[in-house]
């Protein structure tokens, strides 16, 4: 005659499984978490691929950080554009900003070097007349930051809560409170508890915050063109 489970053994057996699961479902969010680091690298190193051949039909400059036309505004993401082969690398599956920006165009979740790799004002007062930097003006490419995970820099910034425009860690720091501008990117630190970075050579790795941008001697160290 076949034996029936008792109640205490359905109940131990409940609590193997409840323990089980206390176990393994924090082990499946970061096996989770790290595939979407690793596709977020993945997005920001095509971005920096894209960068590269962009330069090689532009004289070996930088794409701008944003100018207008007659007929529309275009960002640093929409002019290498032509060279990804579609849009799903302008996002970082880590990141919790949308993929639209305050005025329903399509944005990115990285940032773009434009205080060194362009000359665009904090103020943009100079989009008219902005110049880009030729690859080759960085003396250290491989320690030269092009792109970065992002977020805007300004709370409910009006201009959305991404930050596509990085500033330099002495803009940040040097501003009151370290609040930013408006329309201004800082890291986004969302991979892990590490920004994904892009970088002038075209390798891409991730970081904490501490080790690139805050903290650095000089100030600039990973910015500049040094």
């Amino acid at each position: 005659m076949r034996r029936a489970f008792t109640l205490v053994e359905l109940l131990v057996v409940i609590a193997i499984i409840a323990i089980l699961a206390a176990i393994l479902f924090p082990v499946f969010s970061q096996a989770k978490q790290a595939a979407k680091a690793t596709s977020c690298l993945s997005n920001i190193k095509q971005l920096q691929t894209s960068f590269i051949m962009y330069q090689s039909d532009n004289d070996d400059m930088f794409p701008l950080g944003a100018y207008g036309t007659t007929t529309e505004f275009l960002i640093w993401h929409d002019m290498i554009a032509p060279y990804v082969k579609n849009k799903q690398v302008w996002w970082c599956p880590c990141s919790s900003i949308g993929k639209y920006d305050s005025n329903g165009s399509e944005t990115s979740h990285f940032g773009y070097n434009v205080r060194y790799l362009t000359n665009l004002a904090l103020d943009f007062s100079n989009l008219s007349n902005q110049q880009a930097i030729s690859s080759t003006a960085t003396q250290d490419p491989a320690g030269t930051l092009s792109l970065v995970s992002a977020r805007s820099s300004v709370e409910n910034s009006w201009c959305g809560d991404d930050g596509k425009f990085l500033l330099r860690p002495s803009d940040y720091y040097g501003l009151s409170g370290g609040a930013g501008f408006d329309c201004w990117g800082k890291p986004d630190p969302s991979a892990m508890n590490n920004a994904v970075i892009a970088w002038v050579d075209g390798h891409a790795n991730k970081k904490s915050v501490t080790a690139f941008y805050s903290g650095q001697s000089p100030i600039d160290r990973y910015l500049d063109l040094q």
